[in-house]
C-alpha cells in the first residue's frame, strides 16, 4: 500500500496544469494520500512484534556508485575515503589530496599519451571536488530515522513525513504522561533552526539495524564469516577449551538454546545464526578537560560477535 501510495504522489507532482478546477482537484487527492499515509503508520505502530522472518529489501546494497567507475578513479576516491574516514583526517584536508592527485593524473596522461584528450577529461571528470560526493560514491551512510527527544522527560517522538513533503514532522508538545497522577508533561519539543523551520530540541538518531545487518551479508566474504564460529563451535562442542581465548569459546554458547527451544543456537543448519552484544555508553564530546564545556552525549550500540 505505501508503494502504490508513492506511486499515486509521484504521478501527482507530474500534473502541471494550472486550471483551477485540476489544482484544486490534485491538491484533495493529495491530502487525500497523505491522510492515508499517516492512517497507515499508525496502523503499522499498532501492530504486534511477530516473530516470523522479515523480508528486507537489500538491493541498494549491491548498486554502488563506485562501481561505474573507471580503476584510475575508484583508486583516487579510496585514497580519498580512507583519509577521512580512517586516518581522521579533515574533509578540506581530504579534497587538497583528491584535487593534488587529480592534478597529478592529468599531467601523468599527457606526458603518456597528450593526444588522449577524451580519456583524459573523462576520467578527471569522475574525480568530484567535494568529500561528501566522494564518500556519497561509496555509500557509507546507513538508513537512519532522527527522534524527537521530549527535553524534561526524555519521552520519544518517531517523525511522521508527508508524502507530499520530505521533511520530518513532529508533535509540537510533549504529551507523556511520566507519572500517573500528573497530567501530560507538555514540554516543547521544537525550537527554530537557522532556516525557520522548526527542528526538535534534543534528537536520538536510530540506525536501522535491519539495513546493517543486511549490508553485512551484502557481502558473500562477511557472510562466510558470520558463519564460521557456529559452524566451528557446533564441530568442537564435545571438547571444550581449557583457555578461553574469545567469546565463542564460552560456556554460554555451548548451552545457550536457539529459536526453537530444542536445539543450540549453534546448530544453524542452513540459517544464519549471529549474536551480538548491546553497549551503553555516556561521554562528553568537548574532552574532560578541567573547567572545560560539557555536553554528555549517549550511544546505544550493537556489536555483532560473529565478526572477527
Amino acid at each position: 500500500i505505501r508503494d502504490e501510495l508513492a506511486v499515486i504522489t509521484t504521478a501527482l507532482r507530474k500534473v502541471k496544469h494550472k486550471v483551477s478546477c485540476i489544482v484544486s482537484r490534485r491538491s484533495q487527492l493529495e491530502a487525500s494520500c497523505d491522510d492515508m499515509h499517516k492512517l497507515l503508520c499508525d496502523k503499522e505502530d499498532a501492530l504486534a512484534v511477530s516473530s516470523e522472518p522479515i523480508e528486507f529489501d537489500s538491493s541498494h546494497h549491491f548498486d554502488l556508485p563506485i562501481d561505474l567507475c573507471d580503476e584510475v578513479t575508484q583508486i583516487s576516491l579510496f585514497l580519498g575515503a580512507v583519509s577521512v574516514v580512517i586516518f581522521g583526517i579533515g574533509r578540506r584536508h581530504g579534497e587538497f589530496l583528491m584535487g593534488v592527485l587529480a592534478l597529478i593524473l592529468s599531467l601523468a596522461m599527457d606526458a603518456q599519451n597528450p593526444h588522449s584528450e577524451s580519456h583524459r577529461q573523462n576520467t578527471l571528470s569522475q574525480i568530484p571536488r567535494s568529500m561528501e560526493t566522494a564518500l556519497s560514491r561509496f555509500k557509507l551512510d546507513a538508513q537512519t530515522t532522527t527522534y524527537a527527544v521530549c527535553p524534561a522527560c526524555n519521552c520519544t517522538y518517531k517523525p511522521t513525513a508527508g508524502l507530499n513533503s520530505s521533511r520530518a514532522r513532529y508533535p509540537t508538545n510533549c504529551h507523556n504522561i511520566p507519572i500517573p497522577e500528573d497530567g501530560p508533561c507538555d514540554e516543547p519539543l521544537l525550537q527554530p533552526s537557522a532556516d525557520g523551520q522548526l527542528e526538535p530540541i534534543k534528537i536520538f538518531l536510530y540506525h536501522h539495524f535491519h539495513d546493517y545487518l543486511a549490508g553485512l551479508l551484502s557481502r558473500p566474504d562477511l557472510e562466510a564469516l558470520m558463519d564460521k564460529p557456529c559452524d566451528d563451535l557446533l564441530a568442537s562442542i564435545g571438547s571444550p577449551p581449557h583457555i578461553i581465548k574469545d567469546v565463542w569459546d564460552a560456556e554460554f554458547f555451548r548451552t545457550f538454546k536457539g529459536p526453537s527451544g530444542q536445539s543450540l543456537f549453534i546448530d544453524r543448519g542452513v540459517e544464519g545464526r549471529y549474536a551480538f552484544t548491546l553497549n551503553v555508553d555516556f561521554f562528553n564530546i568537548e574532552g574532560n578537560l578541567q573547567r572545560n564545556a560539557s555536553t554528555s552525549t549517549g550511544i546505544i550500540s550493537c556489536a555483532c560477535l560473529n565478526l572477527p
